[in-house]
């Protein structure tokens, strides 16, 4: 199931609205689900996973799944976004604070019920 905040939807997935739509995030939510993410340690209280999106324009998502088995999208760039798309790695301190600001706020959307749920 991807879980989809307003927040993400409002300054992730509108900003890039010309380039990926839900079905990308769809997709990429089933590599997750299938092992096909990459793991990256953020932080310990969830699993952070980093995988490729988009068939025309090429991008990455950063999701963390939870318990039972929901896909939560965090961080969605272009691959060629020279500040954090090109590296998002947890070495890349702007990834590790653009994360951490859109955690908190996605938790916060969740705890308030503003967020959507697709079946994948």
């Amino acid at each position: 199931m991807l879980v989809l905040s307003d927040y993400i939807v409002k300054h992730e997935l509108k900003p890039l609205k010309r380039c990926f739509g839900l079905r990308d995030l769809m997709i990429g939510a089933k590599k997750v689900l299938s092992g096909l993410g990459q793991e990256v340690n953020f932080n310990a209280d969830y699993n952070f996973f980093k995988v490729r999106i988009g068939s025309r324009v090429k991008g990455r998502m950063i999701v963390f799944v939870v318990a039972n088995k929901k896909v939560v999208p965090l961080l969605i760039r272009l691959k060629k976004d020279k500040k954090i798309g090109m590296n998002m790695s947890a070495n890349n301190t702007a990834v590790v604070e653009q994360v951490d600001r859109n955690l908190q706020n996605v938790i916060k959307d969740i705890e308030k019920g503003n967020f959507q749920e697709f079946e994948i």
